[in-house]
């Protein structure tokens, strides 16, 4: 099992204690290509790690994430040789805010790698200069976004 999936199935414990919806969104993926510990599993061994649940009423959700944003059952950032450009990084990251957006959620929580976290902050977001900064480990920002109709 990789690192980052050991660490959320005991750091999102207490969320699915409290059944707040999970969504695995492809979008949110940290740089693609070349380093193996950026490849995503498979969408199966991900829904092996992340089982289903029983709900209060004993009737068992379909699952603990929400994996309909992932595009393919594969990471289709993976690349044996070529690393992710930083344009395609901030392509995503416009996508994701833009989906984000269309969400009926007010307050959302988005766990992310530092890369992806780092594009969406600096060329995405219209953000004050002290909050473009790296995120360190564990990291918590909270903002507020507009969304202009």
């Amino acid at each position: 099992m990789r690192r980052a999936t050991q660490t959320a199935l005991y750091a999102l414990d207490h969320i699915w204690i409290a059944k707040i919806p999970v969504v695995a969104h492809e979008d949110c993926h940290e740089t693609g290509g070349r380093h193996t510990c950026d490849k995503r599993l498979s969408r199966t061994a991900l829904e092996k790690y992340f089982p289903p649940y029983d709900n209060l009423e004993g009737e068992p959700y379909k699952s603990r994430v929400d994996y309909a944003q992932l595009e393919s059952e594969e990471d289709p950032l993976w690349h044996p040789e070529k690393r992710e450009g930083k344009r395609a990084i901030c392509k995503r990251a416009a996508r994701f805010v833009a989906w984000l957006g269309q969400r009926p959620e007010t307050r959302v929580a988005v766990a992310a790698h530092s890369g992806f976290l780092l594009a969406l902050f600096n060329a995405v977001l219209d953000l004050p200069d002290d909050a473009r900064g790296w995120f360190g480990t564990g990291e918590c920002r909270a903002v507020a976004l507009t969304f202009a109709t």
